[in-house]
């Protein structure tokens, strides 16, 4: 029997920005926890205010920075990659905070087996951990431990 996190080898983030520092954390906390982890393909989408300049932002190769100019005028997608990459299978999606963006509806499209809210109440989630905090390392090592706790059947 393993437990959800040893289970996972596909893995879709969705965090909210909130600034540098905050994703700083979250990026070196979500670094550490997946090199103990049997993760071998993650993206991570970040949804940033629309006044935010994605030039100004770290870049990361598995991070996507998704704004609400990132979509047209019928609400499409513009991020081609984003897109594709949203069009795969995933084994288990950790969402952050309010589901209040562009992206969730293509989020809820995109086939995955297990759906995880975090501090956030949704019904179109399979769990919704409270983590009982807001800061980005508390909150993953809180969803970790509570994953690693959870057996599945395989």
């Amino acid at each position: 029997m393993k437990n959800i996190w040893e289970s996972i080898k596909s893995l879709l983030v969705v965090f909210s920005y909130e600034n540098d520092e905050q994703l700083r954390i979250f990026r070196k906390s979500l670094d550490k926890m997946l090199n103990d982890s049997n993760v071998d393909r993650l993206v991570i989408v970040v949804n940033i205010l629309k006044e935010t300049d994605k030039k100004l932002l770290p870049p990361h190769f598995l991070i996507y920075y998704n704004s609400p100019v990132d979509f047209n005028f019928w609400g499409k997608l513009k991020d081609v990659q984003l897109e594709s990459e949203l069009s795969r299978d995933y084994d288990v999606l950790l969402w952050f905070g309010d589901t209040d963006h562009k992206i969730f509806p293509y989020t809820q499209e995109t086939t995955i087996n297990r759906k995880i809210i975090i501090n956030k109440v949704d019904p179109s989630f399979d769990l919704s951990l409270n983590a009982g905090s807001e800061a980005p390392d508390e909150m993953l090592n809180f969803v970790i431990n509570t994953l690693k706790k959870i057996t599945v059947d395989e």
